[in-house]
């Protein structure tokens, strides 16, 4: 399967999500992802999966009465690595009256080619963790061939020529880009972004590829919002549609955790199934070892094992 969901998005509602890779694929390796390590990094474009097969799953979601907010290019690593991005959304944009969203490193922006196939996007999260290069190695630990000035230099460019809208996301991580000097770095180039609608504030709060990688608190957050200005906001809670109806109850549960790690109250929030049988599912796909139980901060998630 190359969708998955629709899954709950604190930042887009109902997201069906597309995965273009079929398997971890990034040029970076980020201490707080929530898809575990990169243990062997791809720098290079290329087809990872066909595109007709992918706008045929598309298409069937949507014939069969499926629900979303937004079509979400994100997948199992980073979406631009893939050569076939820019055909895939257009042939998206065909099949349904959603809005095209791409989720993004935005690493790979410093190419036009990628700048182009992005802009086919209504609207684009790029990813702006750190402009210091001590604390980005320390935090996104980048394949060696990624020189962060050239990273920045592309997004800026990005943002000058894209007429959609953009919302970086900034994930915080306590200890590493979270004191008022990184913030303020940080505010000093988002300034020099044009068009950029909104600045996401995130932390950690679903699994991640480190243990030492810490989530900052709610006050901290708050502080770093007034640091950045007008356009942050603290990402909150889910708030989306819910699917009204649905023919197989279980495999929709599967295809929720397909990728990323959920709650049953997240779970809840997108379906209209009970409670207890969400747990069944989920009991049935650990056992069958399909999918796997994580503990973060007392609270359980599943996700899917690919």
């Amino acid at each position: 399967m190359y969708i998955f969901g629709p899954v709950p998005s604190r930042r887009l509602g109902l997201s069906l999500g597309v995965d273009l890779l079929n398997c971890k694929s990034c040029n970076l390796n980020c201490v707080y992802c929530e898809l575990g390590r990169t243990f062997q990094y791809v720098k290079d474009r290329r087809i990872f999966v066909k595109t007709k097969d992918v706008l045929s799953e598309i298409q069937s979601f949507f014939e069969k009465g499926g629900k979303a907010d937004y079509v979400t290019f994100s997948g199992a690593g980073e979406p631009t690595l893939a050569l076939n991005l820019g055909e895939a959304m257009e042939g998206a944009r065909k099949l349904t009256s959603r809005k095209i969203a791409l989720i993004t490193n935005a690493v790979l922006f410093s190419d036009k080619k990628v700048r182009e196939e992005a802009a086919k996007a209504d609207v684009v999260l790029p990813s702006v963790d750190a402009v210091s290069e001590e604390v980005f190695i320390r935090l996104n630990r980048p394949h060696k061939s990624i020189g962060l000035e050239k990273y920045l230099k592309g997004l800026r460019e990005f943002t000058s020529e894209y007429g959609g809208k953009v919302w970086a996301e900034v994930m915080l991580v306590k200890g590493l880009n979270d004191t008022d000097e990184e913030v303020m770095k940080l505010k000093k180039y988002f300034d020099t972004l044009k068009n950029l609608d909104r600045i996401q504030l995130n932390t950690i709060v679903r699994a991640r590829a480190e243990e030492s990688a810490g989530p900052v608190d709610n006050e901290k957050l708050e502080h770093i919002k007034k640091l950045l200005g007008p356009r942050a906001e603290v990402i909150g809670s889910f708030s989306g549609g819910k699917i009204d109806t649905i023919d197989n109850p279980e495999a929709a549960v599967l295809s929720i955790i397909k990728l990323r790690p959920v709650t049953v109250e997240d779970i809840l929030s997108v379906l209209p199934v009970k409670e207890k049988e969400i747990k069944d599912y989920l009991n049935d796909f650990v056992a069958a070892g399909v999918a796997e139980k994580l503990i973060l901060n007392g609270k359980e998630f599943y996700r899917g094992k690919t």
